[in-house]
C-alpha cells in the first residue's frame, strides 16, 4: 500500500470519527480528512507521495489559519429563548398576594407562575419579571 493510499485513509478516517462523535468538533475532522483525501488523491494522480503531503499540509493549514472562523461562524445554532428566559422582563398581574415571607402567584401571558418579591404586592397589582428561579418568578412592581 502506497503512501497516498494511507492519507486517503486517514482522512476516510477523520470524516467517519465526525460522524461518531458528532459535530463536537465543529466539523474540523470532516474538512481535515477532505484535505487528507484530496492530498492523497492528488498524490496517486502524479505517482509522487511528496506532493500528496504537500498539498494535503497546504489545505489542512488553509483551512485551520483562513476557514475556521467562517466555517464556525455558519456552524452556530440559533440560541432559541427558553421559556424561562422568555418571561424576564414581561409584565403580568399577581393573582395571589406576594409577601416577603409567601409565594404568591402572577399571570405573565396565558401563564400561572409561582412568584416571590422583596416587598409585599397585593392581588391585581401590575408587575415586571427581574428573574426567574426554576419555576419561581421573582418580580417587582411595574413602574
Amino acid at each position: 500500500m502506497s503512501i497516498n493510499w494511507l492519507i486517503i485513509f486517514l482522512g476516510l478516517g477523520a470524516i467517519l470519527l465526525e460522524l461518531f462523535i458528532g459535530i463536537e468538533t465543529g466539523f474540523d475532522l470532516v474538512l481535515i480528512g477532505v484535505a487528507l483525501m484530496i492530498g492523497g488523491g492528488i498524490g496517486n494522480i502524479t505517482g509522487n507521495p511528496v506532493i500528496g503531503i504537500i498539498v494535503t499540509a497546504v489545505l489542512s493549514f488553509a483551512y485551520i489559519f483562513f476557514g475556521r472562523e467562517f466555517v464556525k461562524s455558519r456552524l452556530k445554532a440559533k440560541s432559541n429563548k427558553t421559556n424561562v428566559e422568555s418571561v424576564i422582563g414581561k409584565t403580568g398581574r399577581v393573582e395571589k398576594d406576594i409577601t416577603p415571607s409567601r409565594a404568591g402567584q402572577v399571570k405573565i401571558g396565558t401563564e400561572v407562575w409561582r412568584a416571590t418579591a422583596d416587598h409585599k404586592i397585593v392581588e391585581g397589582t401590575k408587575v415586571t419579571v427581574q428573574s426567574v428561579d426554576g419555576v419561581t418568578a421573582h418580580v417587582v412592581e411595574y413602574r
